[in-house]
């Protein structure tokens, strides 16, 4: 388990103390309210301002897309460390890998050496990536959401990769994610309910979550929401944070399917009565035995 999983956990609880299990035992503190869902912005390397904006509005962790080995990150890096607050270096960052770098030899020792604590991996990219050994580094797999039965099986095989969480683009903007159906809510569950690790979570479109938007976008399980940044000025990326962060922080927890096994991050079973904070994942059922 990485730095992201950890701080997804610290956010479900609220506060800035620290990361990782050592600083669960930490005062926190009162600035950060807990949240049901992680705020991660999606930025250009180049966009400092827009990283500074989105860390002093409370985003929990940054993306730079497109990146490849040997990328100049120093402005980024150097404006969230700014936005830090005493005893926090600032926001977490990691990579989305341009369609170069994923076919790189020893892509992910080269992000975590650049200062990246997880990494996105498309979908084409070779399966070796993942099977790269480097310590304390989220491994994010890309996943679609699933069309049709087979579909939602081989969704169901990506809990076989050594991944720590998922990713997904929704085809949805805050406005249709408010009005979503019964059945497109049903459908569109299925996504989060099949994966035994968080799922981090695209819309097609750079708004801000209202009430009713955030309060579809937790009961859907999902974990994180990556706001796409890249086009935004400085300015609107700030506002997108806050008001998407206030939303949150008015938005109640997911209440835990009913029957559904008392699964923790990672696909181990929690200890009874000590959840680790994020929705519940429905384990997989397990294949019958042949006679």
């Amino acid at each position: 388990m990485g730095k992201l999983i950890d701080k997804l956990q610290q956010v479900s609880k609220g506060g800035n103390s620290g990361m990782g299990f050592m600083g669960f035992g930490r005062p926190q503190s009162s600035s950060q309210a807990p949240r049901p869902a992680g705020l991660i912005v999606a930025l250009r390397a180049d966009a400092a301002a827009q990283a500074e904006a989105a860390a002093k509005n409370g985003a929990d962790a940054m993306i730079i897309t497109g990146w490849t080995p040997g990328a100049e990150v120093g402005k980024l890096t150097t404006a969230l460390a700014s936005a830090g607050t005493a005893g926090n270096g600032g926001p977490l960052w990691g990579v989305e890998f341009g369609d170069l770098a994923a076919t790189s030899d020893n892509v992910l020792k080269a992000a975590h050496d650049a200062g990246a604590a997880f990494a996105i991996l498309p979908s084409g990219a070779p399966v070796s990536i993942l099977f790269e050994e480097v310590e304390q580094f989220d491994r994010i797999v890309t996943v679609s959401q699933p069309s049709d039965q087979m579909g939602l099986l081989a969704l169901r095989a990506v809990n076989m990769l050594p991944a720590q969480a998922g990713y997904v683009r929704l085809d949805l903007t805050a406005a249709a994610l408010a009005r979503l159906s019964v059945t497109e809510f049903a459908q569109t569950v299925l996504l989060a309910e099949s994966l035994r690790f968080p799922l981090l979570a695209s819309l097609s479109s750079a708004e801000a979550l209202d009430a009713q938007a955030a309060r579809t976008l937790v009961q859907l399980g999902i974990d994180a929401l990556v706001m796409r940044g890249e086009k935004l000025s400085a300015e609107a990326v700030g506002e997108l944070v806050k008001t998407t962060r206030e939303a949150l922080e008015k938005t109640p927890a997911r209440e835990a399917s009913v029957g559904a096994a008392s699964v923790s991050i990672g696909g181990l079973m929690a200890n009874a009565g000590q959840g680790l904070g994020l929705p519940t994942r429905r384990q997989p059922s397990p294949e019958p035995d042949e006679e």
